[in-house]
């Protein structure tokens, strides 16, 4: 047929060459050299000081933390991991996780103050809660918060066959914990008979039973909306791994997209003197105060963000399209956004200047690729605006770094 002769042992010789040039591996099995990335270099370089100072010793007491910022740290990891795959996170990610299943309440033993039971989570003293105050509460704020990095975990090995070996059973072991959490706690309520405006039925919200705030009981309330997307979450992951799996959870796959109805019927459309359409939404969906307006804040309105997204990345887009997670993207950029470094309170742009850290607006970047295609990396250019403003970097910490390494470039 005319072709050329190969010569075998230079063919060899240029394949060995190519695979150390590029560093076979990239940091994804042990095999070759991989070639180093500054930002997991210092992502790694943070992990003695965090396991020993957020998590050792943290979990399996009578007060387990609260799960806001070691729930942050966790999921930075499955951030900078599906930033790089670079199995050095997975294995440093899977050390913390162990700490914090061993810590669980029905390994441990320790009761449930509302029930005078033992149930299935991490039961904690941070939050107000009960009618004395102070009670040990295994609230599914905090449950979840420790759910996700778990359940993502799963999702994550699930999807990666190769990862099987070294990381199968701690999986296996957190699915079971996480599926149990939720069966146990029951967390949702499911109202049949609320129909939507588009003539669905059935609403799916969380957390209304035994809900104290500031020692009130709003048991019966909808709960906040950031708590619902947050304890809905890890459903999510659970859904995908079972996708990966090749045998979907139907009852799943059926829990979030009900909660992803819920959350569009409770969005409310603003339009800005450009014509350009964003999202708001109330803290408390049935207005639970009717004399104060309680528009959702910046930063607890991020976590609807990075359900919906979840959602997106889960292929769960029936109510959530690219076009509504575009209006979201709007409700950063035309609803809180004052001046290119002051931002409002709340989404709809007004409750006066935002009073904590520009940094700590961190989660809105999972929105990043939904920007406008006329202000892509707008939301990115804000955040960075506002932080030097304040003097922060990229490092402000672990969880606002790994979204900016995840995100940072869309």
């Amino acid at each position: 047929m005319g072709h050329k002769k190969i010569n075998l042992l230079a063919l060899f010789y240029l394949v060995s060459m190519f695979f150390l040039l590029n560093g076979c591996g990239g940091g994804g099995n042990d095999t070759g050299t991989p070639r180093e990335d500054k930002n997991v270099t210092w992502f790694l370089k943070q992990h003695a000081d965090l396991k020993e100072n957020y998590f050792v010793g943290k979990f399996g007491v009578d007060n387990n933390p609260a799960g806001w910022d070691t729930g942050a740290y966790l999921r930075a990891y499955i951030d900078m991991y599906e930033a790089t795959h670079d199995i050095r996170i997975l294995r440093d990610l899977n050390e913390l996780l162990k700490i914090v299943a061993d810590g669980n309440d029905v390994l441990t033993g320790r009761i449930d103050e509302r029930t005078g039971t033992v149930l299935p989570g991490w039961g904690t003293r941070a939050y107000d809660y009960g009618p004395e105050g102070g009670e040990r509460y295994s609230d599914m704020l905090t449950n979840a918060l420790f759910a996700y990095p778990l359940a993502a975990f799963v999702r994550i090995v699930r999807e990666d066959p190769a990862l099987e070996h070294e990381f199968g059973a701690d999986a296996q072991r957190y699915e079971k914990m996480v599926r149990e959490l939720y069966r146990i706690q029951k967390p949702f309520v499911k109202a049949k008979g609320s129909p939507y405006p588009d003539g669905t039925t059935g609403a799916c919200y969380a957390y209304p039973e035994n809900y104290y705030e500031d020692r009130q009981n709003y048991s019966g309330h909808e709960a906040p909306i950031n708590l619902t997307v947050i304890i809905a979450e890890p459903l999510v992951e659970l859904y995908r791994a079972s996708v990966a799996e090749g045998t979907p959870d139907d009852a799943y796959k059926t829990i979030v997209e009900k909660v992803a109805n819920y959350i569009w019927w409770n969005m409310r459309f603003k339009t800005t003197a450009q014509k350009d359409r964003y999202l708001v939404w109330y803290y408390w969906p049935d207005d639970i105060d009717p004399d104060t307006i309680r528009m959702e804040d910046l930063t607890h309105g991020a976590r609807l963000a990075e359900f919906v997204v979840t959602l997106h990345d889960a292929g769960l887009r029936k109510r959530w399209t690219q076009k509504r997670l575009q209006y979201l993207a709007n409700t950063f950029t035309c609803g809180a956004l004052i001046d290119d470094t002051t931002f409002a309170n709340y989404v709809d742009g007004t409750g006066g200047v935002y009073e904590d850290d520009a940094a700590t607006l961190y989660e809105w970047l999972v929105l990043q690729r939904y920007s406008r295609a006329s202000s892509r990396k707008s939301i990115l250019y804000y955040l960075e605006k506002a932080m030097k403003e304040e003097g922060e970097s990229r490092k402000y910490n672990l969880a606002v770094f790994a979204k900016f390494v995840r995100y940072g470039k869309e």
